[in-house]
This record gives structure tokens, sequence and C-alpha cells, in this order.
């Protein structure tokens, strides 16, 4: 009976125009006829050659689903496929593992991206917090030696709400950004990047009035009376430390957004 199978498909081969290929059709095919003649199959024809395990089960489960349609609802298709199943159980079996295997390899997804973005975003919010804790210490100072009287009396080169409002957006972006690390939106990370732009503007507009102020004072002839004394300027580690690690939040930042 396999011999004759064989021959009927040898015959419809040298009728078509070219050889076939297998495909799943085609062992579908095999698989009811081989149920129809009652034909135990034990090794993989040529109309299931090339295929995966996963196909031949596939082809097989087909087959059997189609010869088992009958009366007797549910219970007669399931006895019919347990009585065919023993002509096709073998077939799927005797499909070398090689066949089974994808042509070629998948990888999986790599993970460095975020891992990338992640670890920028922590970078940025150590030297935010570094920048803010500077500027902190720079602000108690400002204000310990006299700083807020000079800008309230109007002897400061700048107002007091212009330090005050540098301070408040870097806290402000500070938060902002933690909240993008704790939420991981890309969105909430350029904001408070965008943040950072004034609250660089403010801080350099400070530093060149200060200058100005500690310049003006250092070549006075002589101090007004009833003026107060100037403030002392920070420590130039500090300040120049605060503008370090300023520029790197910056950095750091926009590339986290970035996702770099």
């Amino acid at each position: 009976m396999l011999a004759g199978l064989a021959a009927g498909c040898t015959h419809q081969s040298a009728q078509s125009a070219g050889p076939r290929r297998a495909s799943v059709e085609s062992c579908i095919q095999f698989g009811i006829t081989a149920i129809k003649h009652h034909v135990t199959v034990t090794s993989v024809p040529a109309a299931c050659q090339g295929l995966t395990r996963a196909q031949v089960n596939f082809a097989v489960g087909t087959a059997l689903h189609v010869m088992a349609v009958g009366g007797g609802g549910k219970v007669g298709e399931r006895k019919r496929v347990a009585q065919f199943s023993p002509f096709l159980a073998h077939l799927a079996a005797t499909v070398p593992e090689e066949h089974s295997r994808p042509a070629m390899p998948v990888s999986a997804p790599t993970a460095q991206p975020v891992a990338s973005r992640t670890a920028l975003g922590l970078v940025a919010l150590v030297t935010w917090l570094i920048t803010v804790g500077l500027g902190a210490v720079m602000l108690v100072r400002w204000i310990a030696h006299g700083g807020l009287r000079r800008a309230r009396a109007g002897k400061a080169r700048f107002p007091a709400p212009m330090i005050f409002a540098h301070f408040g957006l870097a806290m402000t972006g500070l938060g902002v950004w933690i909240a993008y690390l704790a939420t991981g939106v890309t969105a909430v990370a350029w904001i408070a990047s965008a943040l950072l732009l004034p609250v660089t503007g403010l801080g350099l507009a400070v530093l060149i009035a200060s200058l100005s102020e500690h310049a003006l004072a250092a070549t006075a002839s002589a101090p007004v009376a009833d003026a107060p004394p100037p403030a002392r300027h920070p420590p130039a580690m500090v300040v120049a430390a605060h503008g370090v690690f300023a520029v790197a939040t910056i950095l750091f930042a926009i590339l986290a957004a970035l996702g770099r």
C-alpha cells in the first residue's frame, strides 16, 4: 500500500510542469490518503520532507480532524480520532530534530538601552543633589552675611527674588526628575531638563552681578557710614564645584532623556 501511495505521488508529479516542494498542504493530503487506505506511516514521505516537527504535527492533526468529522458529535469525533491516530502516530516522531530548529537563531532583545538610560538618570540625580546642596550652602551663607539685608535695602546688584527663583527652580526640577525616575516617562525627563535652562540663566546672572558687586566694593574709596556691610562671597572652590556639577547635571539629564 505504501508503494501504491508513492507511485501515485510519482505519477502526479510526472504530470505536473515541474517538481513540487513539500508543504504543509501536501503533508495534510498525504495523511488523509494514508488514513483512507489504513496505511501505517513509519517514515517521512516526500510530501512532508523538509518540514519542521511543528509543521508535521499540525498536518497530522489537521488530517485526523478532517477524517474524524461525521456523525455522533464530539464523542463520535474523538472516537474516530483515536481510531485513526495509529496510522500517523509515528510520522512526527520520524522528523529529525535538526529540522525543528529555526534556520536563523533568534537573539533575545537586549536591555542595554534601558539600563543605560536608568544609569544616566541616576547619575544625573546624584549630580543634581550635589549641585542643589552646594547651592543651599551658598544661599545660607549669603543670608547669614547680610546679603538679604543688602538686597532689601537696594544695595545689592541683583534683587533677592532672583536668587530665590534660581534655587526654587532648581529644587522644582529636582522633584520633576525624581518623578521621571519613578515613572520612566520620557516627557517628564524633558520637562525637568527644560527647567534647567532658566536655572542656568538665573545662576549666571547672579554670579555676574555678585562679582560686579564685589569689584565695586573693593575699589570704593570709603564705605558709607549707615550702609550694611557687603556680603562676603562663598569660597571660590564652592562656587567652582557648584558650576561643574551643574554642567554635569545638564549633560547627564539630556543624555538620559535622549535614551543614549
